[in-house]
């Protein structure tokens, strides 16, 4: 049962300095090709200061901070137990290379389902400038699910071809998931969550075996943006994760213009989006809302 007296504490704040390096080796690792985000002399030909963070990169930015398991510790929540939900990000402005971060967390709703059988945290951020101007507002839900006993059995395998690439906006297709490529992405993250990287933990957790990490597969989906719009068109981005992603599994993302709407004034599209493993079998669904005038660009 969690402690619904903690909805609405303040965790530790910190403060996080990203270098060009490490946005690199984030891109590599997660195949981001857009050479925006990797190469500082494109960046400044489309007059940015310097290197973008990519749509989810503030994400890791506070799971590699000082305290990222304190939400947890406050709550006396195993961390096994726990699964990603969903993942919400509202940006205000682009954040750069070489500028200052500072992130403020809180525990911003607590409740639970199912008679107390399953809880969900509510973890919001506001991640702030040098100057106070805001930056993006993170909001993650977090499951928490009851112990499961050891698993003695392997992960299913899916062999199915995927369903054939619609038209629209561009398809991403990554994997398929290995071992080493959860090593590195946890490296280029931030995200050491054993589940992910270790197979006895996450056997002793009750799972078959380790799965792919649910942002990995949101940067991968989020590469459908970053191949047709500017990275300052992005104005919001929310995925859903409908299931885990197993070693092996392909991650084959699309998204379609769903709608129109006004962000601050600008005109902009929504976007329904969607990743799926080889079999079709829908992993991660999201929407986004970008900007009409920074469509098509990169």
């Amino acid at each position: 049962m969690l402690d619904l007296s903690l909805k609405g504490t303040d965790l530790t704040p910190f403060s996080a300095r990203v270098d060009c390096d490490r946005l690199r080796f984030f891109a590599q690792v997660t195949g981001e090709d857009n050479p925006v985000f990797r190469d500082e002399a494109v960046a400044r030909a489309r007059g940015y200061p310097s290197l973008p963070l990519p749509p989810t990169f503030l994400f890791c930015l506070e799971m590699a901070g000082p305290r990222p398991m304190e939400v947890y510790e406050r709550l006396r929540v195993p961390y096994a137990q726990v699964l990603h939900g969903e993942q919400h990000f509202v940006y205000h402005r682009l954040a750069f290379a070489g500028e200052t971060l500072h992130f403020k967390p809180r525990i911003a709703d607590l409740y639970e389902k199912k008679g107390g059988a399953l809880g969900f945290i509510v973890w919001e951020t506001r991640v702030e400038a040098s100057d106070g101007a805001p930056v993006a507002d993170l909001r993650s839900v977090m499951i928490v699910r009851p112990p499961q006993p050891a698993s003695k059995h392997s992960a299913p395998r899916a062999t199915v071809p995927a369903p054939a690439a619609q038209d629209g906006l561009p398809r991403v297709v990554a994997g398929p998931i290995t071992r080493h490529q959860l090593g590195l992405y946890a490296g280029a993250s931030g995200d050491y969550n054993p589940l992910h990287i270790d197979m006895d933990y996450a056997r002793q957790a009750g799972m078959p075996d380790v799965f792919a990490h649910g942002m990995l597969s949101a940067a991968y989906l989020a590469r459908v943006l970053t191949r047709w719009a500017e990275p300052a068109a992005l104005r919001r981005l929310s995925v859903r994760f409908e299931a885990i992603t197993h070693i092996g599994d392909e991650v084959h993302c699309q998204a379609r213009v769903a709608g129109h709407c006004i962000e601050h004034g600008d005109p902009c599209l929504t976007l329904a989006m969607a990743a799926c493993n080889q079999a079709g079998e829908t992993r991660l669904t999201g929407t986004a809302v970008v900007a009409s005038a920074g469509l098509g660009t990169p």
